[in-house]
C-alpha cells in the first residue's frame, strides 16, 4: 500500500496544478488572437503589430534562466500566485492603455508574468510525480497546454462577440484571478533547502549538462514554429481548403497519445524513446512537403502530434531526472529555452528557403535534420556512458 501511496501521480495537488496551468494558459490563447487588432484600434501601424504582439515570448526567452534559478530558492506557490496576481494587473492596464507606448510596457511586464507562470508551472508540478513516474506526470502536465490551445481562443470569440475587445480583458482577468485563488489554497508542505542562498553560479541559470537536451528540442520545435506561422499559406499554395483543421487533428492525436507514451518514457531509457519520436517526426515532415490533398496532410497531422509531443516529453523528464528534484526549475527553464529558440528559428530561416525554395524543399530538408539528430545523439550517449 505505501508504494502504490508513493507512486501516485493524480494527487489533489497534481490535479490543481494542472487545472491552474490549463485554465492560466487558455486566459493567455484569449489575448493573443485579438492583440493584433487592439493595437491597431489604438492606433500602432499594421507593419509593428507583430513585433509588439511577439515581445512577450521575446521577454519570456530571455527571462527563464532567472525565474528557472529563482524557482529552485523560493517557494514555488507564491511564484505562481505572484505570476498569476501579475498577469491580472497587466490585463486591467491593458483595457485602459489609450497609447502604443504603453501597451508596448505593459507586454513587458506580460512576459514576465508568463514567464514565471510557464516555467515555474513544470517544476512546480514535477515537485507531486514519483520520480519512477517522471516521464508520464510530465506527459500529463503537458496536456494543459492542449487544453489552453482549444478552450483559449473560442472564449476569447465569445467574450469578444458578447462584451467587445475591453471584455475579453476583463474575462482573463477573471481566470487568471480563479488561478491565483486555486494556486493560494493548493496543498503544499514547503520544506526550505540547506542550499537556499541567493549566491547564484552560472549552472543556476543554464544547465549546461543538458546542453544536447536544448539542441534536440530545439530541433524538434523548429516544425511548429514554421506550422505556427506558416500554414494558412501553404494551403493557399497548394489549394487547400479548411487546412486549420490541421491543428485540430493534431491536438486529439496529443490529447489521446500523450497519457499512453508518457507510460512508456519511464519503462525505457531515454534512446529507445526518443529515436522512434525522431523518425515518426521526421516522416510527418517528408510526408507533409509532397501533400497536395487534405486527408494526407491530416495523417502527417497525427504523426506530427505523437512524434513531437513524445520527444518533448520524453527530454523534459529525461532533465529533471538528471539534474534532481531540487534542481527541477532550471530544468524547466533551460528545456523551455530551446522549445522557445525553436519557435523562433523555424519561422525565420524557413521564410527565407521558403522564398527561395518552396515549402517541398524546406519540410524534406526538415525531415533530414530530425534524422541527422539520431547518429548524433547516439555518438553522444555513449561518450556519456563510457564516463
Amino acid at each position: 500500500m505505501t508504494n502504490k501511496k508513493q507512486d501516485k501521480i493524480l494527487s489533489l495537488s497534481f490535479i490543481l496544478i494542472f487545472f491552474v496551468s490549463a485554465l492560466g494558459g487558455s486566459a493567455s490563447y484569449m489575448i493573443n488572437p485579438i492583440l493584433p487588432s487592439f493595437l491597431i484600434s489604438r492606433g500602432a501601424p499594421m507593419e509593428i503589430t507583430g513585433i509588439i504582439s511577439s515581445l512577450m515570448s521575446l521577454v519570456a526567452l530571455f527571462g527563464r534562466p532567472f525565474v528557472g534559478a529563482l524557482s529552485d530558492r523560493v517557494n514555488k506557490k507564491i511564484l505562481m500566485v505572484t505570476s498569476y496576481s501579475l498577469s491580472i494587473v497587466c490585463l486591467f492596464l491593458y483595457s485602459i492603455s489609450n497609447s502604443v507606448e504603453m501597451i508596448v510596457i505593459v507586454r513587458i511586464i506580460n512576459g514576465i508574468a508568463f514567464c514565471l507562470s510557464t516555467t515555474v508551472s513544470i517544476a512546480f508540478g514535477a515537485e507531486f510525480i514519483p520520480i519512477s513516474r517522471m516521464g508520464e506526470g510530465i506527459s500529463y502536465l503537458g496536456l494543459a497546454t492542449i487544453v489552453s490551445t482549444m478552450l483559449g481562443p473560442e472564449l476569447g470569440d465569445l467574450a469578444e462577440k458578447y462584451f467587445g475587445l475591453n471584455g475579453v480583458f476583463i474575462w482573463a482577468a477573471l481566470l487568471y484571478l480563479i488561478c491565483a485563488i486555486t494556486t493560494f489554497v493548493l496543498p503544499y508542505n514547503y520544506v526550505k533547502k540547506e542550499t537556499k542562498t541567493f549566491k547564484f553560479k552560472l549552472n543556476d541559470f543554464f544547465a549546461f549538462d543538458l546542453w544536447m537536451y536544448v539542441i534536440l528540442i530545439c530541433i524538434i520545435m523548429v516544425g511548429n514554429g514554421i506550422l505556427l506561422y506558416y500554414l494558412k499559406d501553404f494551403g493557399a499554395s497548394r489549394n487547400i481548403d479548411n487546412i486549420t483543421i490541421f491543428y485540430t487533428v493534431g491536438t486529439v492525436a496529443t490529447f489521446l497519445s500523450k497519457p499512453i507514451i508518457g507510460k512508456y518514457i519511464d519503462k525505457y531509457t531515454i534512446d529507445k524513446i526518443l529515436f522512434p519520436s525522431l523518425i515518426v517526426t521526421a516522416i510527418f515532415a517528408f510526408i507533409f512537403a509532397k501533400s497536395y490533398a487534405l486527408p494526407l496532410l491530416l495523417i502527417s497531422a497525427v504523426l506530427k502530434a505523437i512524434g513531437q509531443g513524445t520527444g518533448q516529453s520524453v527530454i523534459q523528464a529525461e532533465s529533471v531526472k538528471r539534474l534532481g528534484i531540487n534542481k527541477a526549475g532550471v530544468a524547466s527553464s533551460t528545456c523551455y529555452i530551446g522549445m522557445d529558440l525553436g519557435n523562433v528559428l523555424g519561422p525565420t530561416i524557413g521564410a527565407y528557403i521558403i522564398a527561395d525554395a518552396g515549402y517541398d524543399a524546406l519540410f524534406t530538408g526538415y525531415g533530414i535534420l530530425l534524422l541527422a539528430c539520431i547518429p548524433i545523439y547516439w555518438l553522444y550517449h555513449k561518450k556519456i556512458e563510457q564516463k
